[in-house]
């Protein structure tokens, strides 16, 4: 049996909406795995979601960039760096990207995006991540977030300024301290490995999901229904308190599917 054969089966859904509010979509989503198999037994599959920023011009272009900029580096197959590290540079040069796009548009506001990115190579995980979109593990009936939020309010409830419950509803919640795009470099948050268990399922979502669906309310979804159905499920929810934001998450499901044969699409981008 060849070492493609034994990576373990990994599957997933996601959905991306404009929300209730806003007149254009600024995230985006990716789901890559490469074609060649000693690519994908090195590099494993790929999961992204990036949120552009409101406040900022061309939010879209932003986002999309990143997702494409960090697919394009991250299997480019000269790379020798191993895992986190291609990884956290492959976001780096992602940022570089969008940064210079920035500027090349004279006179505007600049633009920036979160990023949020996964790898599942064999039976671990690994991330890389700016910003507040966010990444969660669910395992049974617990959930755990994987991710800090680069926010002012996260930072105020980290140093015991603000208990979370204040951060909800502060006004400064939508103040980004950390972004692709706005400076040369970017500090990156990057963790991995880590073990991955059969039935563990992942989210990887955008803030217009989290500031309206609490944390048990995406576990419950993720842990009972089919990937699909769930991310339909968290989608409504959120529009149903108001969308005021885009909507977009993936959830990603390791080891074997109790509703729907294995998939997974290739260098795909929304």
């Amino acid at each position: 049996m060849g070492e493609a054969s034994r990576m373990a089966t990994v599957t997933f859904a996601h959905l991306t909406d404009i929300g209730r509010v806003r007149t254009r979509n600024e995230d985006s989503l990716g789901a890559f795995e490469p074609d060649d198999p000693a690519l994908l037994q090195s590099r494993g599959r790929l999961f992204v979601v990036a949120d552009g920023m409101g406040g900022h011009a061309r939010g879209d272009v932003a986002s999309r960039l990143a997702v494409e900029t960090l697919r394009e580096t991250y299997y480019e197959a000269e790379r020798s760096e191993p895992l986190p590290e291609a990884l956290r540079v492959s976001v780096q040069i992602a940022n570089a990207a969008v940064y210079r796009e920035s500027r090349l548009a004279v006179g505007e506001a600049p633009m920036g995006t979160t990023l949020t990115a996964l790898v599942i190579r064999d039976h671990d995980a690994f991330l890389a991540h700016v910003g507040d979109s966010r990444a969660f593990l669910v395992r049974g009936r617990q959930m755990r977030q994987l991710t800090e939020d680069h926010s002012l309010v996260a930072e105020m409830v980290r140093d015991g300024v603000l208990s979370a419950t204040e951060a909800e509803h502060h006004p400064s919640a939508h103040v980004i301290l950390r972004a692709l795009g706005l400076a040369e470099d970017v500090t990156i948050e990057v963790r991995g490995p880590l073990a991955l268990r059969t039935g563990d399922t992942l989210v990887l979502c955008t803030d217009g999901l989290t500031r309206q669906v609490r944390s048990h309310e995406i576990r419950r979804l993720a842990e009972s229904r089919p990937l699909r159905r769930a991310c339909e499920g968290l989608v409504s929810l959120a529009n149903e308190r108001g969308g005021p934001d885009n909507i977009t998450l993936q959830l990603i499901r390791f080891g074997p599917r109790r509703f729907l044969p294995a998939a997974l699409l290739s260098l795909r981008i929304w």
